[in-house]
């Protein structure tokens, strides 16, 4: 009964605030094997790798190029989230990674996450022309195109830290309840909440959640390694768009 009212709980702090952060997700041996396998896999020869004399501080197409990261959030407590969240449908849609080296660090404003990946062709010029959807633009070879608001209020992203998020590495900073305002990037009238969390902590937000970060301590020695993983209620798009990724949350 105390863990239904836990997971009661988190869901209606996540409807109500945007997000919620979930500690001790992943053990300090995971923690270890997973920076392992991404200083392997994300070379700086991939285009979907961006580097900085040297150092990888981002990279897109995470589910095509380091498989992976489809299978980590696969933990009990993560998956009965989702699915009281998202419904029993859901599925993961795109990954990503983030990183500020030291000495390479990087600042992002105020913004929402208003983009998904999808296929090109499924967007046709009559859901364009009608304004369900922008029209597709290509990052690092795969279409994007912003949804109509049902979709973006249908997913939850997962940031799963590799590292500790201090005030030393530009840590996240998100404004509660903004997720409630549509598509439109407000503001005033929200007290900002900079999250401080653990290595192996996992932070569970709306994309509709205003957030930004900014630039690490100068001095700092800290990386901020994050997977940032994005899912959806529904496998099935309004206007039959097909996402570019679809990775079932249900495993039979």
């Amino acid at each position: 009964m105390r863990q239904r009212q836990s997971l009661d709980s988190a869901v209606e702090a996540i409807r109500q605030n945007g997000y919620i952060l979930i500690e001790n997700v992943l053990s300090r041996n995971r923690i270890h094997e997973l920076r392992e396998q991404i200083r392997d896999c994300f070379t700086e020869s991939r285009p979907s790798v961006r580097h900085r004399r040297g150092e990888v501080y981002a990279v897109r197409n995470v589910l095509e190029i380091f498989p992976q990261a489809r299978e980590i959030w696969r933990t009990d407590g993560i998956r009965e989230l989702l699915g009281s969240f998202l419904g029993a449908d859901y599925g993961l849609v795109r990954g990503l990674y983030f990183d500020k080296p030291p000495e390479q660090t990087w600042a992002l404003p105020w913004h929402k996450d208003l983009l998904i990946a999808v296929e090109e062709k499924s967007v046709s010029a009559e859901l364009v022309d009608q304004g369900l959807y922008s029209r597709p633009r290509l990052r690092i070879t795969v279409p994007h195109t912003e949804p109509p608001l049902e979709v973006l209020e249908s997913m939850l992203t997962l940031r799963f830290h590799l590292d500790d998020m201090t005030p030393e590495n530009g840590p996240l900073e998100v404004l509660p309840g903004s997720h409630l305002t549509g598509k439109k990037v407000k503001i005033e009238s929200f007290n900002p909440i900079q999250i401080h969390c653990k290595a192996g902590d996992v932070l569970a937000m709306s994309p509709l959640l205003v957030h930004c970060s900014g630039r690490s301590d100068p001095d700092t020695t800290r990386h901020r390694r994050i997977l940032h993983l994005e899912f959806s209620a529904k496998k099935e798009l309004p206007g039959n768009v097909k996402w570019w990724e679809f990775y079932p949350g249900s495993v039979d």
